[in-house]
């Protein structure tokens, strides 16, 4: 599992932590957030930065969603997720 790329949608009160111990942990993480102002500490850390959901949903094998309420995931897996699928695709 460790060689496998983790994409990660949501940095957050939740998401931060949870990225940070992946990094910790040895994972490479690919990154976004709606807002870029809460990724400085995970970027430090070593995450990598994705200025879309189509460019993390590119580079990782896993997608990992952290999100604050059911309407925000329905809307991010609905209009990003299923309209790219998957890398086996």
């Amino acid at each position: 599992m460790m060689n496998k790329s983790l994409g990660f949608i949501g940095i957050g009160l939740m998401g931060q932590p949870i990225t940070l111990r992946l990094l910790a942990a040895g994972y490479t993480v690919n990154i976004w957030n709606r807002s870029t102002e809460k990724l400085g500490a995970v970027i430090t850390a070593g995450a990598v930065h994705c200025t879309s959901i189509a460019d993390l949903m590119a580079k990782s094998d896993i997608i990992l969603l952290c999100l604050a309420d059911t309407p925000i995931v329905e809307k991010i897996v609905n209009e990003h997720i299923l309209v790219h699928g998957s890398k086996d695709n």
